[in-house]
């Protein structure tokens, strides 16, 4: 991370801060009883979480692959 410009540094705290947020989101983890396609709003809430969570991770990971 000490490579990184000022512009990625900063970038990078925002990532971290929106995926620290992220990890009390309930609907990231499904609870084990869950049943997809029970409820539709459910479903597309918990759909939603996950490829946010997805798109926080792959953002990071380029950020820190350019930076190398």
């Amino acid at each position: 991370m000490w490579k990184m410009t000022l512009k990625q540094r900063r970038r990078h705290g925002e990532l971290m801060g929106q995926l620290e947020s992220m990890r009390n989101n309930a609907y990231l983890w499904p609870p084990e009883d869950y049943v997809p396609g029970n409820d539709e709003e459910e479903d597309e809430k918990f759909k939603t979480a996950q490829k946010t969570f997805q798109e926080l991770v792959e953002e990071l990971h380029q950020l820190e692959q350019d930076s190398s």
